[in-house]
């Protein structure tokens, strides 16, 4: 593999099944429908074009999952980053409730899709814990399980401090929100097996073939590769997090700022002590402004993540802060060596939504999952595929008119060192 194609060495990588081989183009390609990423956004949108019979084609620059899509938590929780009850507050209640029904219908469209297509990616609704690390914190969760109880939705509870302790193994915390829904994946398993059944249904797929340039007209879009010219009536661009890496033209990448996180993980644990620390398997996340998460990963290894880099450079502080993150969590686990450290980017957003919509007539787009991308990147998947299709969606915040380039987007390093350690301030202080 090319040092193009290269993923992190992460456990993810070194458990994935085999890789289905989709050579870059090297000549001209027709198509109704191009996208650009081979993520879970593009492969998604390319899975709904296929069921509705159109022709679609999706051209990566790497390998298929190599950005986000193959290094993350595997979390597909059924949370947006703004509280419902917040959410209510600032857009209402019948647009939150609508919000809600959204993200329960994009999880069940993957484990839809999962089964479609016959996915071997360890799907398993294990659960979500969302845990306090402070008072206001405690208080926020609650709100929110009355807002959903009031909204019919009664699934996800309140845990105790002791049976947030005993479900995640740890005494850090106040207590938690729990909603059982919540499904664990392997994502790079998940991202090679979609695009492999989407192969086998007849969408076109070229790793190592990166768009230079895109052009629009009356009369369709073309995108120059070096193999070739991609031309189309549609187009598609799902590059999220690492829109930098190419020009394509637009401002799309001034509209997000790229975060990096990193992972560790545990080498082996022993069944017994494993189940100690998470005796039901769920997954967790804290409510840190620099929150961690954590689950079981495979190989029965603890896998432990956290922000990384700001500068987005490896940086050995990086992991050596997440391995002392992990034993204050779990001080059992002082001395385990770790066995996988990578890193990865996530795109944020000044309102915290990821953003769907046009850029022309025949452009569309989608990004700005902020780390919650294992759910999002499904619905807007969905959505990218409707507007190819000339349909009308539903979006609600999640609509491109409120989507404009960030102000001093050149100086988001500075800004987000000093914002970080506003945050450490706060985390320290249990705010």
């Amino acid at each position: 593999m090319s040092a193009s194609f290269s993923h992190p060495s992460s456990v993810w990588i070194s458990s994935a099944n085999p890789a289905r081989t989709f050579p870059p183009l090297t000549a001209g390609l027709r198509t109704d429908v191009a996208i650009i990423g081979g993520g879970f956004t593009g492969l998604t949108a390319a899975w709904h074009l296929a069921k509705a019979g159109i022709d679609c084609a999706v051209i990566e620059a790497h390998d298929i999952g190599w950005g986000a899509s193959g290094r993350n938590g595997g979390m597909a929780v059924l949370r947006y980053k703004t509280p419902w009850a917040g959410l209510a507050r600032r857009h209402g209640e019948e647009e939150a409730r609508h919000l809600h029904g959204l993200l329960l219908s994009a999880l069940d469209a993957l484990e839809e899709i999962i089964s479609d297509l016959g996915i071997d990616c360890g799907f398993s609704r294990c659960g979500h814990i969302t845990a306090a690390n402070g008072k206001s914190a405690l208080a926020m969760l609650r709100a929110d399980v009355e807002w959903l109880a009031a909204a019919g939705d009664r699934a996800p509870r309140m845990l105790t401090a002791g049976e947030t302790a005993e479900l995640s193994g740890t005494s850090c915390y106040l207590g938690a929100y729990l909603d059982p829904r919540a499904a664990g994946i392997h994502p790079l398993n998940y991202a090679r097996g979609l695009a492999a059944g989407l192969a086998d249904r007849g969408v076109t797929l070229h790793s190592g073939t990166p768009a230079s340039a895109i052009q629009e007209n009356s009369h369709g879009v073309s995108v120059a590769t070096p193999g070739g010219t991609v031309r189309a009536g549609q187009l598609l661009i799902a590059t999220n997090a690492y829109t930098e890496l190419f020009s394509l033209g637009n401002d799309l990448d001034k509209r997000i700022v790229p975060v990096s996180t990193s992972v560790i993980t545990t080498a082996p644990l022993p069944p017994d002590e494993l189940h100690r620390l998470l005796p039901q398997g769920h997954l967790v996340s804290d409510t840190r402004h620099l929150l961690n998460y954590f689950r079981i990963a495979p190989g029965n290894r603890m896998m432990f993540g956290g922000r990384g880099s700001l500068t987005g450079k490896e940086s050995p502080g990086v992991y050596s802060g997440l391995e002392r993150k992990l034993v204050e969590t779990y001080p059992s686990l002082a001395g385990v060596p770790i066995d996988h450290r990578w890193s990865g980017k996530v795109a944020v957003t000044l309102d915290d939504f990821p953003h769907a919509g046009r850029l022309g007539k025949r452009v569309s787009f989608a990004m700005g999952y902020g780390g919650r991308g294992v759910v999002l990147t499904g619905l807007l998947g969905g959505m990218l595929a409707a507007l190819a299709k000339g349909e009308a969606v539903r979006a609600g915040p999640m609509h491109a008119a409120s989507f404009a380039p960030i102000p001093l987007h050149g100086l988001r390093i500075p800004a987000m060192k000093a914002v970080a350690g506003y945050y450490r301030l706060l985390d320290a202080l249990r705010l």
